[in-house]
């Protein structure tokens, strides 16, 4: 999870690497550091929270003199939050940061006396036995050889030795990047970053050992060349404009930002979809993987499929894929979703899938990560930057990618009409303008909500059909910005055990389209209220209120199956924004979260 930059020129390093630890905060935010270097001293700040303490703490530090800088921004797996565990570990010879999990440390740890018992950090561990060899031997380099020899896990080293003035950069799953313009280097676990400095930049491959003295870039593991490339994603200025966070103004950006997906859809990327994608879907059966919310926009795609498609399709979630036998006799497309393109599960599991030779597409918004390396095809979602940890621009961008992908397919093996297909196409189209005043109507009554949530301890979320996993999406947005205890269930399930935990304490929201499963719906909304539970009905059918514990909320525009997803799932962010804002949380930054999960 954690942010890593790593700096080498003569002037302006600390200033620059706090303000790309900020640009990197977004990957974990317990704690931070930075160490500067020349050839006769390493000097390390460290804090715990966010990147601003470390500039509070650092601030009268001057960097004259220095040449060399590296930074990190934590997001805690081993060890508690302490300034102890903060990066970057060193002494007066070694310093070094690292984003990943060494799985052996324990062993590690047990095996070599130097090392302190008391020891919580894996990296704390893996300083303590880079240090052990390089006393035991006199070339760095092969310390640094064996270190990555003894070491197992998922990550990312940057490392600085005093004793040959030398960077070592590793790699092994986790993301990292170098760029170079004549004596000048930028490292940063971000590739989109590097490009604000340098527009050449490497990405360091998996079992890579880069070596950096005296302006020299040196491969370690073997004698190819190192191949920089043209890197075209620029890290665009964001800011929050008229909004009180990143989250409502994304919120707010969805309508363009689907707007112009969709028309990048249909002008460019599906056009002649028949003749670029046939083969691609000459199989037996469509599997969607993904994690948490991306996990949820694969569910929605499985409606999709289901319904547009003669396709057999399933859903998996990338952290549980990797343990199960895959069929390597049957043709399976499996298209992973992720909006970093850097979620470590997603990666592993895209990676076990081509150990079966199986087809890959990953559907991304960052066109210069891992999995886009290393899938057959990449779809890409046009959401520009999202700052806020709890998705939601980069969500509804998935889910729309899904719903083309579905049409497009199911015209192509006419399971799907050409009548039937324009009809959804026109759908998708004036989605923008139907969802721009949803927002704007929906924002009062989004309020008015949040405040009767604040009145109970829990909060359930209900859905049928495609609205099933929208009613997952909204519980799990409510609980990653408020901390409220909060699950979303299929509707009909409710009554097979969790009714157990409705009473007056607890309110249930019950998405509950106008189509033909909207009376049981309903049926599971009086089941609630007959158990004193408080309700939220959100429809876009005319009703009255109907007892003193339901709440109807008739004010949403008419869907069709395809755009359910968006007209739903709009509402849920907001009120779990405004709920979020009433209780006063860091909705922008919620605890023990990221918005990159790239540790499994």
């Amino acid at each position: 999870m954690c942010g890593i930059v790593g700096i080498i020129k003569s002037n302006s390093l600390k200033n620059e690497a706090i303000e790309i630890l900020k640009k990197l905060e977004y990957r974990g935010y317990d704690s931070s550091g930075i160490s500067l270097f020349e050839k006769n001293r390493i000097k390390t700040i460290k804090s715990v929270g966010k990147i601003s303490e470390l500039e509070k703490k650092s601030k009268n530090f001057s960097d004259k003199n220095f040449t060399g800088i590296i930074g990190h921004t934590r997001w805690a797996t081993h060890g508690v939050v302490n300034k102890n565990n903060a990066h970057p570990f060193s002494d007066e010879n070694l310093t070094l940061v690292c984003n990943g999990i060494i799985e052996n440390y324990l062993k590690i740890q047990n095996r070599y006396v130097d090392i302190p018992s008391n020891i919580q950090s894996d990296t704390e561990v893996s300083f303590h036995f880079l240090s052990y060899l390089l006393n035991k031997y006199k070339n760095p380099d092969e310390a640094i050889k064996t270190f990555l020899k003894t070491i197992k896990g998922n990550y990312a080293f940057v490392i600085f030795i005093k004793k040959n003035d030398s960077f070592y950069l590793l790699k092994n799953g986790s993301p990292i990047s170098l760029s170079q313009k004549d004596k000048s280097f930028y490292i940063c676990s971000d590739s989109s970053i590097l490009s604000s400095y340098h527009n050449k930049i490497y990405h360091l491959k998996d079992g890579d050992i880069l070596k950096i003295n005296n302006n020299l870039v040196k491969r370690l593991n073997n004698n190819s060349k190192i191949a920089f490339e043209e890197n075209s994603i620029s890290q665009n200025p964001y800011d929050k404009g008229k909004f009180q966070h990143y989250m409502l103004k994304e919120i707010h950006e969805q309508p363009k930002v689907l707007k112009d997906t969709q028309q990048k859809y249909s002008s460019e990327f599906f056009v002649d979809f028949e003749t670029k994608f046939q083969k691609l879907f000459d199989v037996n059966k469509v599997v969607l993987v993904g994690c948490g919310t991306a996990y949820h926009a694969c569910l929605i795609g499985e409606y999709y499929f289901n319904r547009f498609t003669d396709i057999d399709v399933s859903s998996e979630l990338a952290s549980e894929l990797r343990y199960k036998n895959l069929n390597n006799k049957q043709k399976t497309l499996y298209i992973f979703i992720s909006q970093s393109g850097e979620t470590m599960d997603t990666l592993m599991a895209l990676k076990y899938t081509k150990k079966y030779n199986q087809r890959s597409v990953i559907i991304t918004n960052s066109l210069q990560s891992s999995m886009v390396r290393e899938a057959d095809v990449t779809i890409p979602t046009y959401a520009l930057k999202e700052v806020g940890v709890a998705s939601t621009k980069a969500f509804t961008c998935q889910v729309l990618s899904l719903a083309n992908l579905s049409l497009e397919v199911g015209r192509m093996n006419k399971s799907l009409s050409n009548l039937d297909y324009k009809k959804n196409m026109k759908i998708l189209h004036l989605l923008p303008v139907k969802l721009k005043k949803l927002i704007k109507d929906f924002s009062p009554t989004a309020k008015y909500l949040a405040k009767k949530i604040s009145l109970v301890n829990s909060c359930y979320f209900l859905g049928r059909n495609i609205s099933y996993p929208i009613a997952l999406e909204g519980s799990l947005k409510l609980k990653e910005i408020s901390y409220m205890h909060s699950e979303g269930f299929p509707g009909g399930e409710m009554k097979h055990g969790p009714i157990a935990l409705i009473d007056k304490n607890t309110m249930t929201v019950c998405i509950a389209p106008n189509n033909d499963l909207y009376e049981k719906s309903l049926s599971n909304a009086h089941e609630i209220t007959a158990r004193n539970g408080k309700i939220i009905i959100l429809s876009s059918a005319k009703r009255t209120k109907r007892g003193n514990s339901e709440m109807s909320v008739p004010s949403l525009p008419k869907e069709n199956f395809i755009d359910t997803p968006f007209i739903y799932s709009i509402p849920l962010q907001l009120i779990s924004y405004y709920f979020a804002l009433n209780e006063g949380t860091d909705i922008d930054q919620p605890r023990n979260l990221a918005k990159s999960v790239t540790v499994e």
